[in-house]
C-alpha cells in the first residue's frame, strides 16, 4: 500500500488494481531468473507476487502488518517459497547490505518525498543493492489527473526523481511511461 493509500484508505488502491501490469515492467527493468529483488513499501504484494515467479528470491517490506499478512497468505497459497516478507518502516534502519540485484519502489516514493523521508528510503535502497544493482521506481504521472493516485501536488516529475536518485549514487538507465497513469525509471547503483 502506498503512503498515499495508507493516508487515504486502502480501498482506493484496490479499485485501481487492474490499471498496472507488473510483469512487463519488471522484465524491462531487468528482473530475471538468478536475480534477487527487495520490494520496499510492498503493500500486499502487487509486485512481489509476480516478481517471485520471475526472480530467484524476493523480499517484501511494508509498515502495514495487515498488508504483509495478506502477502504471506497469498504467497503460501501460490506455493511461492522464494518470497519472504517483513514488517518494517522502509525509511527506518534496515539491515540489508549489498544483498539484492534490484530494489523496487512502486507507487510509494511520492509519499516519502511528501513526508521528508525520501533520502532515508533511497539510502536504504542504495545500501541494500549489490554493486551495479538496479533501482526501479514506479510513480504516478504528473501529467495525468486523479484518480487514481495522489493529488497532483504530491506527484514527482521524472526530472525531479532523476535528480533525487542521482544525489544518492544512482545513474538513470531507462525511463518509460506505463499507461495509462504511471511512469517507470530504472537506475544503476554507481557507488
Amino acid at each position: 500500500m502506498s503512503s498515499w493509500e495508507h493516508l487515504h484508505g486502502h480501498e482506493m488502491g484496490r479499485r485501481w488494481r487492474g490499471a498496472l501490469d507488473p510483469t512487463p515492467i519488471l522484465e524491462r527493468a531487468g528482473l530475471e531468473p538468478g536475480k534477487s529483488l527487495l520490494d520496499l513499501g510492498s503493500g500486499d504484494g502487487r509486485f512481489s507476487i509476480p516478481a517471485a515467479s520471475m526472480a530467484s528470491s524476493v523480499h517484501a517490506v511494508d509498515i502495514s502488518e495487515e498488508a504483509i499478512r495478506s502477502l504471506r497468505e497469498e504467497a503460501s497459497r501460490r506455493g511461492l517459497r522464494n518470497l519472504t516478507a517483513s514488517v518494517a518502516d522502509v525509511s527506518g534502519d534496515l539491515e540489508f547490505k549489498e544483498e539484492f540485484d534490484m530494489v523496487l519502489l512502486a507507487n510509494v516514493l511520492h509519499g516519502f518525498v511528501w513526508s521528508g523521508s525520501a533520502d532515508a528510503v533511497l539510502e536504504n535502497a542504495r545500501r541494500a543493492l549489490k554493486p551495479g544493482g538496479r533501482l526501479l521506481v514506479i510513480e504516478f504521472r504528473p501529467d495525468v489527473g486523479s484518480p487514481p493516485g495522489p493529488p497532483s501536488s504530491m506527484r514527482i516529475a521524472p526530472e525531479e526523481l532523476s535528480a533525487l536518485a542521482s544525489r544518492h549514487g544512482f545513474e538513470e538507465i531507462d525511463r518509460f511511461n506505463v499507461e495509462p497513469f504511471h511512469y517507470a525509471m530504472v537506475f544503476r547503483k554507481v557507488n
